[in-house]
């Protein structure tokens, strides 16, 4: 235990500059919906009010499967959301429980704690800039009063979106991971660009010029798709400032992002997105495969966004080196006897 509190009394910052790596599980919103309590793909905040032992559950299991940090649930709970279901009243209140929620269960497993910030949908250049910010302001502050390590901001498809959450993270002294999002295909030129057209490698080399602590891709791609921005990322960006956290799901170079996707097999289950994902989920091999290519090209900073399960967070953390608590009913032999029995014809 006193080496967890040793580990837990440096923050992100210095943990990433003694050269260690970073597990972020997220994709709560996905693994709340497989477990029946929330609709996938249309994230009613409140639930944070009525089943917080629910939520704190997810992020034990998230512990439990080697994540180094418990990231508050507070995806989408931005007051333009709230406004929309008529909860703009109880913002703080979701906020603050949220944070409270999963500050608990950092401090007990002696975990780094981030609060979290979000694309707004709101976002057009040179008319709504300060009502985004205005949002993002009062959830960091929420954050920061409530003790968190450092702020993820996420699935940003603008850059300009992204620039103002680095900014205002920054102004409450926080440490700052910024992560940008992809919908877009590789256009006709070879490049993939964020929704204001700057290629992803010079937007995120931008936040790292701003001063961003780590910044990268996360969520709409899977691992194989990530890993295609990854490559482009790394060629003007150091490694080490790199996150990448894929969705759980196959997505390919014709059908890039979950947006994309379609069913061959049933198209009754069209659009595939948001209800009809369970078909192209990834296999835990297909996370090793990922981890051990991002590691090999220098990065930190890991984690898996929407569609994560505690199995995959586990072969991540086992594929970084580490042996979580879930490792420890792992049994390889069982898998052999198996095989065994494959091959001999007797299964």
């Amino acid at each position: 235990m006193a080496s967890r509190r040793l580990l837990k009394s440096r923050g992100l910052q210095e943990r990433l500059n003694a050269g260690e790596s970073i597990l972020c599980a997220e994709g709560y919103l996905l693994a709340l919906s497989r477990r029946g309590y929330i609709t996938h793909g249309v994230w009613v905040p409140e639930f944070i009010l009525e089943d917080p032992a629910i939520l704190k559950s997810v992020h034990y299991e998230m512990a439990h499967a080697g994540s180094d940090v418990i990231e508050a649930f507070q995806y989408n709970t931005h007051r333009e959301k709230m406004k929309q279901i008529g909860r703009e009243d109880d913002i703080e209140k979701i906020n603050r429980t949220a944070l409270k929620i999963a500050r608990e269960v950092a401090e007990e497993k002696n975990l780094l704690f981030a609060g979290g910030i979000s694309n707004t949908n709101q976002y057009v250049k040179g008319e709504t800039e300060e009502k985004v910010r205005a949002m993002f302001e009062e959830q960091v502050r929420w954050s920061k009063e409530e003790g968190v390590d450092y702020m993820i901001g996420e699935t940003f498809s603008f850059l300009g979106e992204a620039q103002i959450a680095l900014e205002v993270i920054q102004s409450f002294d926080l440490p700052a991971v910024v992560t940008l999002t992809v919908y877009t295909a590789r256009g006709e030129d070879g490049v993939v660009r964020t929704r204001d057209g700057v290629p992803i490698g010079e937007a995120c080399k931008d936040l790292i010029d701003r001063g961003v602590t780590i910044t990268g891709v996360n969520c709409t791609r899977g691992p194989e798709m990530t890993l295609e921005l990854v490559n482009d990322i790394v060629q003007v960006c150091p490694p080490e400032k790199i996150g990448a956290l894929p969705i759980a799901y196959r997505t390919t170079p014709k059908e890039p992002s979950f947006m994309d996707l379609t069913d061959s097999i049933c198209p009754a289950n069209n659009p595939v997105y948001p209800r009809g994902m369970e078909p192209f989920c990834i296999s835990p091999v297909e996370i090793e495969s990922f981890t051990k290519s991002c590691t090999s090209l220098g990065m930190k900073y890991l984690g898996i966004c929407c569609g994560n399960s505690g199995e995959l967070t586990r072969t991540m953390a086992e594929t970084m080196g580490r042996k979580p608590p879930a490792s420890r009913y792992l049994d390889h032999t069982q898998f052999g006897f198996l095989m065994k029995l494959k091959m001999s014809g007797e299964l």
